[in-house]
């Protein structure tokens, strides 16, 4: 038992080092170029007009974000299309190839173009390795291994710093003879550990859940096999729900059913992106200016050495999100960050003039907010509220939206220093912070604790099949009323209808079978009652055609009255199931809406049964009445059964309110 424990554990450090690793190269990547900034300006490459120097220092700090959002875009999203593990692969070859040419640029426009062309495979990579972690993680710990994953993100970061601090000692660095610039060591430094994660990225499996929905069900259980004979970890039984899925398209997320999810993916990632670049990338260059005035190779290396402390703050609150992530929950995480962010640079917009301390100490509060907080969450969540055929698509498109903000913050930053001073631009990253609080507030959907399943879609483990049961009864009403209009081929037609109730029962029987796979928040009492009462619909339809064959009655207009009833009553039926397909409180209102309408329907078939009776009972042939009253109080029966449902869908929205 412990050697299968030890085994399982292996592997998903396994799943986690190798994303986390390429992480790790994002970060270290996309920072590394903050460091080497304060060295690039002794190449005389820019520009002696301050406002021109201010755009060329903007277009180099911002390119390889430009870069991240065409990545993120055009390759990312390809990992729903042709799997996870071939762009797990094909995104470091980026890292490689112009990683190595930035080190090799001649002037600024190069390395400005190189820079970009590196950040398309930072780009694809972000989706990428947090969906294959996600989906390779029990979900009990899920947000802590995402976070793990993506706080090396932090630590490429830091290493940046120290690897700059340790080659920014020395302008040049003796290569088998020849000077060569520190800054161009610094700036290829990613290139080995990069082919070290491509090769190591090689043996990884596909993942089954995507092979799953993919229809790819040979090649899933192969890969399933593989894991649970090498590493005693079994993901049949997490992966038995997962039934083949379309093809997802981007065009699907701001539909109707995913909307919120992902204007909350998006927006507040915008908003925090433009704050952690803005300052995260300025960083050195701020203290050099502002904290270790001079031109001197020594006045660079203690802005780094000051950035090296702050990006200690970095590590740390991701380390704390770790601890907290499934504690408190991904929302409140994000909210209070978004808080501390804009409570700190709101102190540095009123005092940043007054002591370096003071710029550090909150500078230093910043980092930690941001990095116990929106920094690791809004990369965490887009993985989770999405189905399979979404999630590295909307992983993608989260981060591509993101990238703009990102852009925004490190374009913009030197400029807002130049025309407005420190004091504004602190001022503005604060307001971008407090929308990004607001958003969080008024869009966020919390998935602490559930399986990716539940949390991308809360009935998507039997919404499917109920989708299915729901159009079966809809066609069993369709049909009786057609069979009530046109009153011909009765037989004909009520054997229809017993066809597709025999049909609905096989769907009960998946769906009872289903159950066993159920975990909280869905209770396995709600999902059979629903079923139940959904099938009752069809059976008394079923029932009213058989009496209608079996007594030979004629046709008369409370019959049409009522199968009009009847369908009306399905149809609001169904509308108000697809709300539960992605259920959250934005749907509440409406669901209540449509149980009302029922009700209203419900209440005027009893309306004209009174009536029918009265007909009934005016009728002379005593076997007449019986069989008109019998089929009168069956079709009642139907819309009552449309009532019961109706019931459990407002016992739904009070229970998961």
């Amino acid at each position: 038992m412990q050697d299968d424990l030890r085994k399982q554990k292996r592997f998903i450090r396994k799943v986690t080092s190798l994303s986390a690793a390429g992480v790790f190269l994002d970060g270290y990547d996309l920072f590394i170029i903050s460091v080497a900034l304060i060295f690039v300006e002794s190449q005389n490459w820019l520009s002696s007009s301050p406002s021109t120097k201010s755009i060329q220092l903007g277009l180099l700090s911002s390119s390889a974000l430009l870069g991240m959002f065409v990545g993120a875009m055009l390759v990312g999203s390809y990992a729903d299309k042709i799997g996870r593990r071939t762009i797990y692969i094909i995104d470091l070859l980026f890292f490689v190839f112009f990683g190595l040419l930035t080190s090799f640029a001649t002037n600024i426009t190069q390395l400005i173009i190189f820079r970009f062309l590196l950040g398309i495979g930072i780009g694809a990579d972000y989706p990428v390795s947090s969906t294959y972690v996600a989906e390779f993680s029990p979900k009990d710990v899920r947000g802590k291994l995402v976070t793990r994953t993506f706080m090396f993100w932090g630590i490429g970061s830091f290493v940046a710093a120290i690897i700059g601090f340790t080659f920014g000692r020395m302008e040049f660095v003796n290569i088998l003879g020849r000077q060569v610039d520190s800054w161009r060591i610094m700036l290829a430094s990613g290139v080995i550990p990069a082919l070290v994660v491509i090769f190591l990225r090689r043996s990884m499996p596909e993942s089954p859940r995507w092979l799953l929905s993919n229809n790819k069900r040979e090649k899933a259980k192969q890969v399933i096999d593989e894991i649970r004979e090498k590493y005693a970890l079994d993901y049949s039984n997490d992966l038995a729900a997962i039934e083949p899925e379309r093809k997802g398209r981007i065009s699907e997320l701001l539909g109707s059913r995913f909307r919120r999810r992902t204007l909350f993916s998006w927006i507040p990632w915008f908003f925090m992106d433009i704050g952690v670049y803005g300052v995260g990338i300025s960083l050195p260059y701020m203290l050099e200016t502002i904290g270790f005035k001079g031109g001197t190779l020594l006045d660079k290396v203690h802005a780094i050495l000051g950035t090296i402390i702050l990006d200690v703050f970095v590590v740390v609150g991701f380390i704390v999100a770790i601890l907290l992530i499934e504690r408190i929950g991904r929302i409140r995480l994000q909210e209070i960050g978004f808080f501390g962010m804009a409570l700190a640079t709101l102190v540095l917009a009123a005092a940043y003039q007054y002591s370096i301390f003071i710029i550090f100490i909150f500078l230093a509060l910043y980092l930690f907010f941001e990095n116990a907080g929106p920094n690791v969450t809004t990369w965490v969540i887009p993985t989770e509220i999405f189905p399979t055929r979404l999630r590295a698509t909307a992983q993608a498109s989260a981060s591509a939206v993101s990238r703009v903000g990102a852009v925004l913050g490190t374009f913009s930053f030197p400029i807002l220093v130049y025309l407005y001073g420190w004091n504004i631009t602190f001022l503005t990253i604060a307001i971008f912070m407090l929308l990004g609080l607001l958003s969080t507030l008024l869009l966020g959907v919390e998935v602490a604790g559930l399986s990716l399943e539940d949390s991308s879609m809360v009935f998507l483990e039997f919404s499917k099949y109920l989708e299915r049961l729901g159009q079966k009864v809809m066609d069993g009403a369709e049909r009786l009323k057609e069979m009530i209009e046109r009153y011909d081929n009765l037989e004909k037609r009520a054997e229809e209808i017993r066809r597709i109730e025999h049909d609905a029962d096989g769907i009960v029987h998946e769906i009872y079978t289903k159950v066993n796979h159920m975990t909280k928040p869905l209770e396995s009492v709600d999902v059979g009652m629903l079923a139940t009462k959904y099938d009752d619909i069809l059976d008394f339809i079923n029932a009213v055609a058989k009496r209608i064959v079996l007594f030979k009655v004629s046709k008369d207009r409370l019959m049409e009255e009522f199968s009009g009833l009847i369908y009306q009553s399905v149809q609001e039926v169904n509308r108000a199931l697809r709300y539960f397909e992605s259920f959250d409180q934005s749907d509440f209102s409406s669901i209540i809406e449509e149980c009302i309408k029922i009700n209203e329907l419900e209440n005027r078939t009893d309306d004209l049964l009174s009536e029918a009776y009265e007909h009934v009972f005016s009728l002379d042939d005593p076997k007449e009445i019986v069989k008109l009253k019998e089929i009168y109080e069956y079709m009642e029966i139907v819309t009552d059964k449309c009532e019961d449902v109706s019931d459990i869908f407002r016992d739904l929205v009070i229970k998961y309110s």
